[in-house]
């Protein structure tokens, strides 16, 4: 490891690492962001790439920083603001590496490198000299790699985290974010045995033999698979390999039955039956009569969604569909490992959302503003990434397009209040990671759940408070 530390005056570090940040049309921005703003984000963007790790600690677990910071930013952070993110994302990263000596990564060796940490830097090192390389076409290349049959396996793992990071630097058109996430994706440890090999995708993305399911039947019919499977779901489930085979099994199984064409119509309108469904997911947990849970896992369906038509803009229409075909599966699969969770949809989450995040003038609400504003103020690193997924989420129900004929048996989530769901964010998540959580908890504050959150043993240590 190499420490790099640089002054928060030193604008060199921009040059040094190729930093750049423009804006993707599919990406959400608050309007106004001024230039003094948007030069600070470039800066700490390119001390992290410079600075920092993918990984903040040894067991793989992912840097967040720009996650964070870049999610902040485009809600309407002030420079000051983001300075204090970085200062506290800083405290918990590990220093970068340096390039492995005798290690030249190329397009014909390159696997024998993956799921390998120590190969961080050089991996960033070939996808930057790839990416710079392509000129114009920098985004095809990228993607290219991206959905390569031997990286897309871990692309899809790590709780979405590959896929996260790759959707920001395609959101912000940054060659060097896209050239850490790619390198984050090759040095990533696969999550999944079986389930995005190039066979079992394939019979994932071909035509179901069956009639379609939605993804609301999909959730009914898994749940009642897991009930009759007899496994004993724990509290760690990731550890038990009976679990995880299982629910890489039923994954592809009904995930396949999701059916979606490689139209533009078809890609739309199961964009938004995908995004209601892990939102739903996301706010639905809550057994009656206790304590708003918000599971940590399970929200990273909602914040990963988010940028599915980011990545979309990128890709023909065939690999738009193997996006989204992907996507559901990891959902389907995390959905499974945590005992396929009841939803139980209150009348104030399926409520009408009247109050949109935006008007056909482009003017955002005073409600959303606040809840930006909140979001701003919170340290916890994810409670911004899920408000952007809502945001997303209100858009697309302020400005419907036409849902093609699914028939009568189709069943379509409800509608979703999604100023509601942010507004419980902001207010439920007020611990954080950089303080001590004990402390934290004993003064009120609340954070996310872990967990199995579909077994009965899980809710006999949530707090009942009726």
């Amino acid at each position: 490891m190499v420490e790099h530390t640089h002054d928060n005056a030193d604008y060199s570090v921009i040059d040094q690492a190729g930093m750049s940040l423009n804006h993707a049309p599919s990406g959400l921005y608050l309007p106004g962001i001024d230039s003094t703003t948007h030069r600070e984000a470039v800066r700490l963007c390119a001390r992290d790439y410079l600075e920092h790790h993918v990984f903040f600690n040894n067991r793989g677990f992912h840097n967040h920083l720009n996650h964070q910071l870049l999610a902040v930013f485009t809600l309407g952070a002030p420079a000051a603001r983001l300075q204090e993110i970085f200062d506290l994302n800083k405290s918990m990263q590990r220093p970068s590496y340096s390039l492995e000596s005798g290690v030249d990564i190329t397009d014909e060796n390159f696997a024998q490198y993956f799921s390998d940490e120590r190969h961080y830097p050089n991996f960033v090192k070939f996808f930057q000299h790839k990416l710079e390389a392509a000129g114009d076409g920098w985004k095809t290349v990228a993607c290219d790699y991206f959905f390569h049959p031997q990286v897309f396996p871990l692309g899809m793992s790590g709780l979405f985290h590959p896929l996260i990071q790759f959707g920001y630097g395609l959101e912000f058109e940054s060659q060097a974010i896209t050239a850490t996430a790619l390198a984050q994706t090759c040095v990533h440890s696969p999550s999944y045995k079986k389930l995005f090999s190039e066979e079992a995708f394939a019979d994932i993305c071909s035509p179901p033999a069956s009639s379609q399911l939605s993804l609301m039947q999909i959730l009914k019919q898994i749940r009642q698979d897991q009930q009759k499977s007899g496994l004993d779901f724990t509290s760690e489930p990731y550890r038990h390999n009976g679990i995880t085979a299982f629910a890489e099994e039923l994954a592809a199984t009904y995930a396949k039955m999701w059916s979606l064409s490689p139209t533009k119509e078809s890609i739309g309108a199961k964009y938004r039956e995908l995004l209601s469904t892990v939102a739903l997911i996301y706010g639905s947990l809550t057994r009656p009569g206790y304590q708003v849970v918000l599971h940590f896992v399970l929200m990273h369906c909602l914040t990963s969604a988010y940028f599915l038509p980011i990545i979309a803009d990128c890709l023909p229409l065939e690999k738009q569909a193997k996006a989204l075909k992907a996507h559901c599966a990891a959902t389907l699969a995390t959905f499974v490992v945590h005992g396929c969770p009841d939803l139980y949809v209150t009348p104030e989450i399926s409520s009408t959302d009247t109050h949109a995040a935006s008007d056909s003038q482009g003017n955002i609400s005073n409600q959303w503003l606040d809840v930006f504003s909140k979001a701003i103020a919170n340290n916890d690193m994810h409670v911004s990434k899920v408000i952007r997924s809502l945001w997303r989420g209100s858009l697309l129900n302020a400005f419907p397009s036409e849902q093609p004929a699914y028939g009568d048996d189709y069943e379509l989530p409800p509608p979703v209040n999604w100023l509601y769901l942010a507004r419980t964010t902001v207010d439920t998540i007020t611990a954080d990671n950089f303080s001590d959580m004990d402390k934290q908890l004993e003064q009120g504050k609340y954070f996310w759940k872990f967990g199995v959150v579909g077994t009965d043993e899980f809710w006999k240590s949530q707090k009942f408070i009726e």
